[in-house]
């Protein structure tokens, strides 16, 4: 059921998706992130804000605080897999594999070399502010607009 919250966290985290593809661009050789990485991450966003953290607004700052604590980290960890993914299936297209288990294996692996290019203490505090900011904001729209 389409609610003010859900509104309100979709386009917020949807936004915070796309602020934080737009400051980790420098983390990707020459700077240029593959063509998928911005509806990507606006996606990814507009998921969780309006699934996860839309759907849980309207119970008070403490709840909101926790759920923001984790929506930010998810959100950069769907980013990370979006991007390990991808790595996967152009690996396994060009036949590095010996089957699919070694393929899904070989996705966790890639997660943590990512997550290790992009890791900076500006970019982790700016995930864990970003998604308290957008969980209280979401809070209190789903409070005033029931």
């Amino acid at each position: 059921m389409p609610t003010a919250g859900r509104l309100a966290g979709a386009v917020l985290f949807g936004l915070f998706g796309w602020y934080l593809a737009t400051i980790t661009v420098p983390a990707f050789p020459e700077g240029r992130p593959p063509g998928y990485w911005f509806p990507v991450s606006i996606l990814f966003g507009v998921v969780i804000g309006w699934r996860i953290c839309g759907a849980r607004a309207g119970y008070g700052l403490s709840r909101s605080t926790g759920l923001g604590l984790t929506m930010g980290p998810l959100l950069a960890f769907c980013m990370v897999f979006a991007l390990a993914f991808d790595q996967m299936v152009k690996n396994a297209m060009r036949l590095r594999y010996d089957g699919p288990t070694a393929a899904i294996i070989d996705t966790f692996a890639l997660i943590a070399e990512k997550a290790v290019d992009f890791y900076t203490s500006n970019l982790v505090i700016t995930i864990l502010v970003g998604g308290l900011v957008c969980a209280w904001i979401t809070e209190i729209v789903a409070r005033r607009l029931p």
